[in-house]
């Protein structure tokens, strides 16, 4: 009986491919990343990666292969803060850092130096934004890059949510642009682009993704201290 299974065109490649083709692993995840992009547009005209089938949507069609051929590839116009400069949407973040981070959360750690190197930062803050996109995709790169504009008033009400959840509730809490600060409590919340609440901890003296956004700053703490009570029993 013939199998109805699909099949990838490298199944049955053994050798790996002549230079400077990258190797068959970055070629067959470059194949199944198309395949999910072909999916989702197939789902309608908008339609867009999710965390079922692959979070975040499709950015640019050759940023994620640039990601996995990048030894040896340029780093110009990468900024200071680890990722592209050149050509920022309205999000804060530019499409080829957004696919490349995504490629990276989607297939695996494997690629993620060789993609710190297309975007010229240390493999460290590349290990963050992929952390920051298996939490909340695109829009958690975004808050993870760089503070970005926000409402006093909405960092104000969100002050306000969180006092009753806090373990030190007389110390202060630092407001910098969409960032809210309990350094006590070793929190900290980012209001991203989606309108949500992006949950931080303090661990080895860095602000690090912890969970996935809310829509309310209460539970985004919430959802912060608890990430840090579990790190605490590990």
């Amino acid at each position: 009986m013939t199998s109805t299974e699909p099949t990838s065109v490298l199944d049955g490649v053994t050798e790996p491919p002549p230079a400077p083709l990258p190797g068959l692993d970055a070629l067959r995840a470059l194949v199944a990343d198309a395949a999910l992009r072909a999916a989702a547009l197939l789902d309608g005209p908008g339609g867009a990666l999710t965390e079922g089938n692959a979070r975040g949507g499709a950015a640019t069609g050759g940023a994620a292969a640039d990601g996995a051929t990048a030894e040896g590839a340029s780093t110009e116009g990468a900024g200071a803060d680890g990722a592209s400069t050149d050509g920022a949407s309205a999000d804060g973040v530019d499409d080829v850092t957004a696919d490349i981070v995504r490629f990276v959360a989607q297939h695996g750690d494997t690629h993620l130096e060789r993609a710190a190197l297309r975007l010229g930062c240390s493999a460290g803050r590349m290990r963050l934004l992929v952390t920051a996109h298996r939490c909340g995709g695109r829009p958690a790169v975004a808050t993870c890059l760089a503070p970005l504009p926000a409402d006093p008033d909405v960092l104000a009400a969100a002050e306000h949510a969180v006092q009753p959840l806090r373990p030190s509730p007389t110390a202060p809490v630092e407001r910098h642009h969409n960032h809210l600060t309990d350094a006590p409590a070793r929190v900290q919340l980012r209001y991203g682009p989606d309108g949500l609440w992006h949950p931080y901890v303090e661990r080895y003296g860095s602000w690090q993704p912890a969970a996935a956004p809310a829509p309310d700053a209460a539970t985004a703490y919430r959802a912060a201290r608890t990430a840090l009570r579990g790190a605490t029993r590990t």
